[in-house]
Formats: C-alpha cells, structure tokens, sequence
C-alpha cells in the first residue's frame, strides 16, 4: 500500500499543475528512484492507471522510471563517488569510513505534454 499513497500524491501534484499551469493532455512523467527505495516501479503503474482510467488529462500518460545513483562522501580520501548499489567501501580507496547521502525515494523530473 506504501505506493498507493505515492502513486495518489503523484496525481495530486501533477494535476495541480495541469491546473495552474494550463497544460493539456499528460503524455509523460519521468521519475527518479533512490536506490534504497523500496518503491515497485510496476506497482506505482498500476495505481497510477488504476486512479486515473477516466481522467482525460492522465489516462494515457506513460510512466517513465529512473534509477538514481547513490552518492557516497568518503571521509578519509576526502572524494565523492557514485554507486546503484549500497556498498560498505568506498570504491576509489576502499576505506569503510563514507556517508551516504539519501536522496528523495521518488521525484518528479519532468512531465511531458501533447502541446
């Protein structure tokens, strides 16, 4: 149920934009995912068709998923890297003395429109 509630603050906020910003038609939402998330691309898809079957703004849009990258901060070579995976080293020095910073679980990156 946790991409239930997403999948509904999606809509909320893509309709509102549709609203304040007068768009047309939504063809696509282009999302990216934290690694550590523990959203279901596939579940949030068939919310989101489930919510908007009869929405003439949203009943056709396609749902685009990205997976970002992890950013790791090592502490003691001092650089930051990249990873899609959760590791406990720092993959430029190997030291085990890195911060990861958690990105948002889903965002909103672009919504493109028929217009």
């Amino acid at each position: 149920m946790h991409e239930y509630s997403i999948t509904s603050s999606i809509i909320e906020i893509v309709k509102r934009n549709i609203k304040e910003k007068n768009l047309g038609p939504i063809q696509k939402i282009n999302f990216e995912l934290s690694p550590l998330s523990q959203i279901e691309p596939e579940s949030v898809n068939f919310y989101f068709r489930a919510l908007t079957a009869e929405d003439q703004y949203l009943k056709d849009t396609k749902l685009n998923f990205i997976k970002k990258k992890l950013k790791l901060n090592c502490r003691e070579c001092k650089k930051t890297s990249g990873t899609e995976d959760y590791i406990v080293k720092c993959p430029l020095c190997g030291s085990t003395d890195i911060e990861v910073e958690q990105p948002e679980e889903i965002k909103i990156v672009s919504v493109e429109t028929s217009d």
